[in-house]
């Protein structure tokens, strides 16, 4: 049966809403994906981690995820350094079950890392406090992070009441790691010698990730 005119109108009202989210948020989804995408960030949350340590060790990771209608999970995770860089590293993606299952088994076992079951709003907090202290330093997020981060939804970040401290000692601390070339590494710490009082802040101790 076709369509009253005010349904049609609704139907292309929504679709323009969200054309209008996707540009809104930077995102470099392909518009098929990302139409999926927002509407995964809806669904009932499934699992979210952090590791333990995060702001003695200064880096980790992040996994947040939700379990789709169809039995599929979106998740995304990002790399976290609450030393300096924020938002290090971020990815997203849809999957089927058997697969997310092997891919989150792998994230929590090779890393390294000890991971410690949260609530939504503290992983929210935690990457966007992050990513907002690096931008605060003239440093930004990876370019994926724009998109990773619209599985928050309507996650609310304020009912997280942790405090978190970001830097080292009271400053910003580079912690250079193997991914990072020379060209980024001089482009990090000329930002950081732009807002630094004390040079030995600065020092990049070397690899980390």
């Amino acid at each position: 049966m076709a369509l009253s005119t005010k349904a049609l109108q609704k139907k292309r009202a929504k679709k323009t809403a969200k054309r209008k989210e996707i540009r809104k948020s930077g995102s470099s989804l392909t518009s098929a994906m990302a139409v999926e995408w927002l509407s995964a960030a809806h669904a009932p949350i499934a699992d979210v981690y952090t590791p333990k340590g995060i702001f003695e060790i200064g880096l980790g990771s992040v996994w947040f995820s939700r379990r789709l209608e169809d039995g599929r999970y979106a998740m995304s995770a990002f790399l976290v350094d609450t030393f300096c860089l924020g938002v290090k590293n971020a990815m997203y993606a849809i999957m089927e079950a058997d697969q997310y299952r092997v891919q989150m088994e792998s994230f929590l076992s090779s890393s390294g890392e000890e991971f410690v079951h949260r609530k939504p709003a503290y992983a929210r907090k935690l990457v966007e406090m992050a990513e907002a202290y690096a931008r605060e330093l003239g440093l930004e997020p990876h370019n994926d992070y724009k998109a990773a981060k619209l599985i928050f939804g309507d996650v609310d970040a304020s009912a997280c009441d942790e405090h978190f401290v970001f830097g080292r000692d009271g400053n910003p601390c580079y912690v250079s790691g193997p991914g990072d070339s020379p060209a980024i590494q001089r482009r990090v710490m000329k930002q950081l010698e732009k807002i630094s009082q004390d040079p030995y802040a600065l020092l990049a101790l070397g690899p980390s990730d």
